[in-house]
């Protein structure tokens, strides 16, 4: 008995390349792409309204993506990588930048001196990716990483998704489907914040000579890029970029053109003016192009400094962390002291990461307020007392002989013989010595 092929009652519908199976109602798109073989991709909804939308959304794929979806993730990298050193190129990103994005790519996918969270991503499809298994990666990551290194990682395959879409390697639509997969995730800012333990001024101090005296054997500028951090503020990267061109001593503003937020402008407290005056006798022959400290690093010579002074480890960003510091305990509020270090957020994350040094150094201003005068205490009057009279009684005694000895004295000079007549005009003579 011949099997016969069971006929399927399909429907036109008024857009072309839609149609409608009349069995279960089914909306379906029939298209063929260039290229490509006959597609018949169901909508799976019967509402027309709703197939309509879908249709558009495939159409969209089908003629922006020019690949049928089998490419590896390992071929996407590829072209990441070499987007990440054309943004370097236009300085749309830093060097620093460049190299922490391919750090944080390195920690998903793995290489031969770091073990991935993910290691098999290279070898994944592009059209394999979903929200899914974004979310599942996270989940895995957050365990061996920082929650700031996490959000690192979640912005590069962020951009990565951007690159497919850029290079018609996955459909703008999808990209935003299986995107919401790559949440951030939260940063435990007061952990950050109350754990934050800073050098006392005395050991900065002694930190500080030493990176000079180190950096001068070696024949660096090391203790002047030291100065600068600590002077200033400034992010490692922001003050290695820093040129000549950047001080307006006329202005008393020194401009930082490459910052992680865009740039800003630094007072040229007293302190920065007096290393800028100390950088220009050490060159004197510089041009406006040159950088003000013609140094890369100093946490080599800043680590060994800090050991050899037997003071805890201290890295270059710590020194930003003082110059906050320094700003709070003289009472700079956090708004002002925020914009120069180039923050655009109005102080809440410096609030968030310095409020409790904040708060700390106002507790001990305020251990140092009165506000109700003690009375002086006076010393205490010792009086001869005769018999059972009381020490109060006896002062009060010596103070009423004093004031009658006052009322009875004459006029004029001490121990001045003076003459007086009686009632009965008899004449008599009298010494007078005051004090009686």
């Amino acid at each position: 008995m011949s099997q016969t092929t069971r006929k399927q009652n399909w429907k036109i519908t008024k857009i072309p390349n839609l149609y409608l199976l009349g069995e279960s109602g089914t909306y379906y798109l029939r298209v063929k792409p260039k290229r490509g073989k006959r597609q018949r991709i169901s909508l799976k909804t019967t509402d027309f309204t709703v197939a309509r939308e879908r249709m558009r959304q495939h159409m969209l794929k089908l003629e922006t993506v020019k690949s049928d979806g089998n490419e590896k993730i390992s071929s996407l990298i590829e072209n990441y990588k070499i987007d990440l050193t054309r943004r370097e190129l236009v300085k749309e990103i830093t060097a620093s930048n460049k190299l922490y994005k391919e750090e944080c790519l390195e920690q998903v996918a793995g290489s031969k001196t770091v073990k991935g969270t993910w290691p098999e991503f290279k070898l994944l499809k592009i059209s394999d990716l979903s929200e899914k298994i974004f979310e599942n990666w996270i989940a895995t990551h957050s365990q061996a990483y920082s929650a700031t290194r996490t959000n690192g990682a979640v912005t590069v395959m962020r951009e990565l998704l951007r690159i497919a879409v850029k290079d018609r390697l996955l459909a703008r639509e999808t990209m935003e489907d299986i995107a919401h997969g790559l949440k951030y995730v939260s940063v435990d800012y007061d952990y950050k914040r109350m754990t934050l333990s800073l050098p006392s001024r005395e050991e900065v101090a002694k930190v500080r000579l030493e990176v000079y005296r180190r950096c001068k054997m070696k024949g660096t500028m090391g203790g002047y890029l030291f100065d600068l951090l600590l002077c200033s503020g400034m992010r490692i990267d922001t003050a290695r970029h820093t040129k000549w061109e950047d001080v307006h001593k006329d202005k008393g503003t020194l401009f930082a053109s490459k910052a992680k937020t865009g740039s800003y402008t630094i007072p040229l407290f007293p302190d920065l003016l007096e290393l800028v005056e100390r950088l220009e006798k050490a060159f004197p022959n510089h041009k406006p192009e040159d950088k003000l400290v013609p140094g890369v690093s100093i946490q080599t010579v800043l680590t060994s400094s800090c050991k050899a002074m037997g003071v805890r480890h201290m890295s270059n960003h710590d020194l930003r962390h003082i110059f906050a510091t320094r700003c709070i305990e003289k009472g700079v509020d956090v708004s002002v002291f925020s914009r120069w270090m180039g923050h655009r957020d109005g102080g809440r994350t410096a609030q968030l990461i310095y409020g409790h040094l904040r708060m700390a150094h106002s507790q001990e201003e305020a251990a140092k307020m009165r506000f109700i005068e003690k009375p002086e205490v006076k010393p205490e009057v010792k009086v001869e007392t005769v018999g059972p009279v009381s020490s109060d009684l006896a002062l009060i005694e010596m103070e009423e002989k004093k004031l009658k000895s006052v009322e009875n004295l004459p006029t004029g000079k001490e121990h001045e013989n003076t003459r007086s007549t009686d009632g009965g005009g008899t004449e008599r003579s009298s010494e007078t010595q005051t004090g009686n």
